[in-house]
């Protein structure tokens, strides 16, 4: 094109790149003749030259779970605002797909990852060998302790202990908790959290809290529930520590002739879509998803941009949920 145009090469890659050092005109003229010829530029020479591939990689546990593809929604919309691209992973859990991931991002010479682990990852080489080679890693969502990172999360504790203290406001008995492995950060939290509102209302959790650790979803809660129903397990709530394992919790008490709320009340966690479908309806909390997926991008942009100057990447972000409080937990209203 320099070429074709007469004109410096250099000059060329500045009006194609927009700079400010060469005039309007000289910048129509080449880019002008860039749109004739069909050009595209170079990515991986540009990549080759500055060292960066302007490419943060994702890994989430599972894309079709409606919190993990909102989250992706707001890493993709800020991440392409700041003129970067996305590579997304999925692990399904599982660690040793979590490292063919992070062995993958690392081959895609991505700048950064984002990650929210696995429910399986104990050991964590896998996410410090990335670390080592100068691959920031941040999380979102789930994080692991042993790794001082930058972290965005919701504080899982004190809005488990809010909902919570709503359910014994409705005067129940006793809660059965479906949770998840308590290894992993968020279900330890949410776990603490109803374990603080039954102390603090002065009751003794060995009696009052049933603890069940379930796969969470709609299938195995349906099981669970329905082998407590039969093995004559007293409880006139359930607290699931997401909403998918609340539904299938509220299809066993209604296949059983039990009615919600009247005779047991159901809550979950997490707002997915089909949570406000169901009858009734289902008290849940509201986790702002894509805002998470925003502000872990904006700081790992951030971080990417300035590293070179010393930016310490290990700080925590705390975004607010909100409880939505539903039918399916309000016995005082019905009548």
């Amino acid at each position: 094109m320099a070429k074709t145009l007469n004109i410096d090469s250099s000059t060329v890659s500045r009006a194609l790149n927009d700079n400010p050092r060469v005039s309007v005109k000289t910048k129509k003229i080449v880019q002008d003749k860039a749109k004739e010829m069909n050009y595209q530029p170079n990515t991986l020479a540009s990549n080759l030259r500055t060292q960066k591939s302007n490419t943060i990689g994702i890994i989430v546990p599972h894309i079709t779970k409606y919190f993990f593809s909102t989250a992706i929604s707001g890493i993709e919309e800020e991440a392409h605002e700041q003129g970067f691209n996305v590579i997304i992973c999925q692990s399904k859990d599982s660690v040793e797909l979590e490292a063919k991931n992070i062995n993958t991002l690392m081959s895609s010479r991505v700048d950064g990852i984002l990650i929210s682990p696995a429910i399986e990852t104990s050991s964590v080489e896998h996410i410090q060998t990335a670390i080592n080679r100068n691959i920031p890693v941040f999380f979102f969502d789930r994080h692991i302790d042993s790794i001082s990172t930058t972290k965005v999360i919701t504080d899982d504790r004190s809005t488990s202990k809010e909902l919570t203290l709503h359910l014994l406001s409705q005067n129940i008995k006793r809660m059965a908790v479906l949770t998840g492995d308590q290894s992993v950060s968020i279900y330890k939290n949410r776990v603490k959290g109803a374990f603080e509102a039954f102390q603090e209302s002065g009751y003794n959790t060995e009696d009052k809290l049933i603890m069940q650790q379930i796969h969470l979803n709609m299938d195995d809660a349906y099981r669970v529930v329905n082998e407590m129903l039969d093995n004559k397990m007293e409880f006139d709530a359930v607290f699931a520590m997401n909403d998918m394992a609340a539904i299938g919790t509220q299809k066993a008490l209604q296949d059983r002739g039990l009615r919600v709320p009247e005779d047991v009340l159901v809550a979950g966690f997490s707002n997915e879509l089909i949570s406000k479908l169901v009858s009734p309806p289902i008290t849940t909390v509201h986790q702002p998803a894509k805002e998470i997926g925003k502000m872990a991008t904006k700081k790992m942009v951030n971080y990417i941009k300035e590293k070179d100057k010393g930016l310490i990447a290990s700080e925590t972000t705390v975004l607010e949920s909100k409880l939505i409080i539903r039918a399916s937990t309000q016995r005082d209203k019905v009548e």
